[in-house]
């Protein structure tokens, strides 16, 4: 029984003999919450995450509902959030229901319940069973699947004959990698809750991802304590080779250089209050849960004192990675970090100065955990708060007269650890009403071991080895064909991250459209040296969802604007963000995955009608998804109306990696939105009244509000919008904007 519940019953029986019940139960809540370092406040809006009192309401009617027996388990807890409706007719002071949802897993029944609590009545309000769903795993399952792979001797066996050392228990000897199994065919048939797992070569490195020994691997029933399948097939040879990211050797060192510290001697110009941010004119809430960790809502902008709606909703949806090996084990390498792992989970502290720059802020959200007595945990210094130089805000110079300034941008976010890569997540904010998602990517790669000692591959940069005759066909396949060498008999496997978005636009509202724009070129009138010099743009409206379920196409210059068909300017342009992709790539997934879990990444723009409760790209329980599983992007996409009513824009960042410094990996995208239909300048110094924009990024788009600016006076003004893909290299955008500017004298 754990301790909680022990507690519990045992404060029961003591009250029954003093006569005291309330009292003493009065006590022990109190203390239990007194217990939870850093407990949060009681809620004062309707998307404030779980409070402290709330954890141990959601552990107290648990206990008393008689529903679950002493072998579940609960996790997976977060908030309910209430119907969109609901929170956007909320007034400060008054009240609003509050709901809590988890996943019971009962490992004696061998069944998985989805729950709901209704914490203002302090009750039970629905359990569900989950058959044939699987909530996403926990540490238990993990737990219980060492005991399996310890109690069984075939898995032994095999790990040392391919060269393993295993004197006692094989958890205590070699390292997992433990991953969900994915839409697996040969395993249709299964019932149970099923975990694979992976193996590492490398028994002594402080490092736990070395070379992948991808000629063994097994899939476990934690429900029934049993293994359900062992593939074990001739593999290489057994060799120590250097790849520890701990060993100094190994990861190389850098060249001595002085610190570099942000300060802001006066203070930050930022304001957290509660769950609420204030910074210039932008106005924000954020959450934070186990599955998505980092939420925004109600991301609102003030324009000359009007408060201006641009997203109701944001948040990264699923991320999974997809390795491209076809040989031994590596085909079932696949991570959906989040639907089967939790962002919020594997989110780690961070510290000024060390993860983030020495001017950053954090933060330290209380997250549900049933293992602890209070029903929470204090997950100190997880999301970061702070301001950042963001290069040139504006420069133009005429003759000796200019006009500049520099841009400074506030950052939230937070980085998650998840296995061998580390995610950091990071939402920045422009001063004129932009504002950015991006992913530095970092870690080390996946490997695994070849025989050859010599890139195979690398015949291709040699033209005169070129085999000819028709003889290419029957010359064998390089080691190395599914990756790169990075070390003599090491080669890192190619590989996909995939990011989805989920962005619910309110644009000035909450009736919102999305048109197709497309760069169209046209014939010359017999004028000038060329038959076809010009062009003009294209646009298309999406009627149905079905319609907007888009790729990116750089030779038409392709890009989509949500847009307020309600809300137009002064030349009848309605205000709108224009999504411009810029270096995507395509999905390696095959073509009948496109329904499942990992059906977002087929295509790079989604467009679907508003529905409470989809959140997930990959649905609520991706984990081991049935192959008649509905609760996808996919299916979220159907013949429904995306025209003037609330729509949610998903959109679908992938980076191919083909290449990696060993044992170390770094990258970064990022997702730049910008707006034109303000100017940045105004509300700024009068010597800082102009616009010049910067973004790196990769994979992602470029967001900008398209329409005429509600004031516009004057002045033309460059913009220059330089891009990148993650190894940042740059390209220039040019285009052109009305915008205030006031002109000075500058000393040469």
């Amino acid at each position: 029984m754990p301790p909680w519940r022990e507690l519990f019953w045992q404060s029961r029986r003591l009250a029954a003999v003093l006569g005291t019940c309330k009292t003493v139960l009065a006590l022990v809540l109190c203390c239990a919450s007194a217990c939870l370092d850093g407990a949060g406040a009681a809620p004062r809006h309707p998307l404030d995450p779980l409070a402290a009192e709330e954890l141990l309401v959601i552990r107290d009617v648990l206990a008393a509902s008689g529903r679950f027996s002493q072998n579940t388990k609960f996790a997976w807890i977060e908030l309910e959030e209430p119907a969109k409706s609901l929170v956007e007719r909320f007034e400060p002071g008054h009240g609003f229901p509050r709901r809590a949802r988890l996943a019971a897993l009962d490992f004696g029944r061998r069944k998985s319940f989805a729950v709901t609590i209704d914490l203002t009545a302090r009750r039970l309000d629905a359990v569900q069973d989950l058959d044939p769903l699987q909530p996403g795993l926990t540490d238990y399952d993990l737990e219980r699947a060492r005991q399996i792979l310890d109690s069984e001797p075939k898995i032994k066996d095999a790990l040392v004959r391919h060269g393993l050392d295993i004197p006692g228990a094989t958890s205590k000897s070699v390292r997992e990698l433990f991953l969900g199994v994915g839409e697996d065919p040969a395993l249709s048939g299964e019932t149970g809750r099923l975990v694979r797992v992976l193996f590492i070569s490398d028994q002594d490195a402080i490092g736990n991802f070395g070379p992948v020994l991808d000629s063994v691997m097994a899939v476990v029933d934690v429900h029934g304590g049993r293994v359900v399948q062992l593939y074990d097939v001739p593999g290489v040879p057994n060799r120590k080779v250097p790849h520890d990211i701990f060993d100094a050797q190994v990861r190389g060192t850098a060249a001595p250089a002085k610190p570099l510290r942000p300060v802001q001697p006066q203070g930050a110009n930022f304001v957290v209050d509660g769950n609420a941010i204030r910074w210039g004119n932008w106005r924000l809430r954020f959450g934070f849960n186990v599955r998505e960790g980092l939420v925004l809502h109600q991301v609102r902008f003030d324009d000359d004192g009007r408060q201006r709606s641009i997203l109701y909703r944001a948040s990264v949806s699923e991320v999974v990675s997809r390795y491209g090996d076809a040989t031994r084990a590596w085909p079932w390498m696949e991570f959906l970090d989040e639907g089967n792992f939790g962002l919020g989970r594997f989110s780690v502290p961070v510290a000024p100065g060390r993860e983030v720059p020495a001017n950053a802020v954090t933060l330290s959200p209380l997250l549900p955990d049933a293992d602890a007595g209070s029903f929470g945990r204090v997950a100190h210094d997880r999301i970061y708060v702070y301001e950042r130089d963001a290069g040139l805000l504006m420069y133009f110079r005429q003759d000796e007269a200019t006009v500049e300034a520099r841009a400074t941008e506030l950052v939230v976010g937070f980085l998650a650890s998840a296995g061998n890569y580390a995610y950091g997540l990071n939402w920045a904010f422009k001063q004129d009403g932009s504002f950015a998602f991006e992913a530095e990517l970092a870690g080390q790669i996946l490997t695994k071991l070849v025989n050859a000692g010599k890139c195979q591959g690398c015949e291709a940069l040699h033209p005169e080895t070129d085999a000819g005759g028709g003889g290419e066909e029957s010359r064998p396949v390089p080691e190395d064909f599914y990756g790169t060498m990075v070390h003599p008999h090491v080669v890192g496997v190619g590989h996909q991250h995939w990011f989805n978005l989920r962005l619910d636009f309110d644009v000035d509202g909450l009736n919102n459209a999305v048109m197709e724009n497309e760069m169209k070129r046209v014939a010359a009138s017999g004028q000038g040296p060329d038959s076809a010099p010009y062009f003009t743009l294209t646009h298309r409206v999406f009627a149905k969802a079905a319609e907007a379920k888009r790729e990116a196409d750089d030779a038409n210059a392709r890009s989509w604007t949500i847009y307020n068909p309600s809300v137009l300017g002064p030349t009848g342009r309605p205000a709108g963000y224009s999504i411009v992709p810029v270096e995507n790539t395509a999905t390696i997934f095959p073509r009948p995955r496109e329904k499942g879990p990992a059906g977002f990444t087929f295509h790079h723009l989604w467009v679907t009608p508003y529905r409470d409760g989809e959140f997930y790209a990959g649905g609520k329980y991706p984990n081991q998804a049935p192959t008649h599983y509905d609760d996808t992007l996919y299916h979220y996409a159907g013949e429904e109306s995306i025209h003037d009513r609330d729509v949610v824009v998903w959109y679908s960042l992938g980076e191919t990696h083909v290449r990696g410094e060993h044992p170390r990996s770094r990258r970064r995208g990022v997702v730049f939105a910008r707006r034109d239909a303000r100017g940045p300048a105004r509300g700024l110094p009068a010597d800082a009244e102009h616009e010049t924009f910067r973004a790196v990024r990769s994979g992602g788009f470029l967001c900008q509000e398209s329409g005429t600016r509600p004031r516009g006076r004057g002045r033309q003004a460059a913009v220059t919008i330089a891009t990148g893909k993650f190894p940042n290299r740059r390209e220039s955008v040019e285009r052109t904007a009305r915008n205030p500017v006031r002109r000075r004298k500058s000393e040469r």
